[in-house]
């Protein structure tokens, strides 16, 4: 959610989302999304992904970006999946490169285009994921603040085999097809974020999201047993601190 530069602010709530990649079931965590500084050094975070640029030329920006990913553990729904061996929580850190472009289409909108290149950082998966993203903020409308993105994501061999694969073990346990998920573009995410602001301090935020599984996640026996469609709901309370 985009707010002025001079402004920082933090938005806390209730998130509603997948237990796991393809799964039908959904769990409740946390949401967090801020914007601040330290030494003044700006931090974003939107969720579970941090980033903080760190060179600025005219319209292009770039800098260093961390995605934390939830693992697959035993407290699950799904009674196949379940019998999976675990995948721990995971760091990934990378890098983004991202251009923005002011009054596109309407004074004031903002229209953002970034690539980003994540690592394993903890040993979970030891492979590594670039996303694409396209986001558009329309102007802002008192009291209402609307954003769009739609970005997605492609993985290589390491990192789809860890969360989509079925080795000879899995297989066994849960009656599931051995599966090998190789490298492809893994999904396609629409997001739509809505601030509400009471007065300049205080408002409220909603974030709805889709995303659809495609390529050898789609293929998965995994998702084909779960969903390959993917929603989250999250939604909280928006403070903003700083500036005048």
């Amino acid at each position: 959610m985009a707010v002025a530069e001079e402004n920082g602010f933090l938005i806390l709530g209730p998130a509603l989302l997948p237990e796991y990649q393809g799964s039908e079931d959904s769990t409740v965590v946390p949401m967090v999304v801020s914007q601040f500084k330290i030494l003044n050094q700006k931090i974003e975070i939107e969720g579970l992904t941090f980033r903080s640029p760190i060179y600025q030329e005219s319209a292009w920006q770039f800098g260093a970006t961390a995605e934390l990913a939830f693992g697959r553990d035993s407290d699950i729904e799904n009674a196949q999946v379940d019998t999976f061996e675990e995948i721990d929580f995971g760091i990934n850190v990378g890098g983004y490169a991202a251009h923005q472009q002011n009054n596109v289409f309407f004074d004031g909108d903002n229209l953002e285009y970034q690539l980003a290149l994540f690592g394993d950082a903890s040993n979970v998966h030891d492979g590594f994921y670039a996303t694409t993203s396209m986001i558009y903020t329309l102007p802002m409308m008192i009291p209402w603040r609307l954003e769009f993105e739609l970005e997605s994501s492609y993985a290589n061999d390491n990192y789809m085999n860890t969360y989509f694969g079925v080795n000879p073990r899995d297989a066994f346990n849960s009656g599931y097809d051995q599966y090998t998920a190789t490298a492809s573009f893994k999904d396609i995410t629409l997001n739509t974020n809505i601030g509400l602001f009471i007065n300049p301090q205080w408002g409220a935020f909603l974030r709805l999201g889709a995303t659809h599984l495609i390529g050898k996640a789609k293929d998965s026996p995994i998702v084909r047993n779960g969903s390959n469609n993917q929603y989250f709901v999250g939604m909280g309370i928006f403070y903003r601190f700083g500036g005048e």
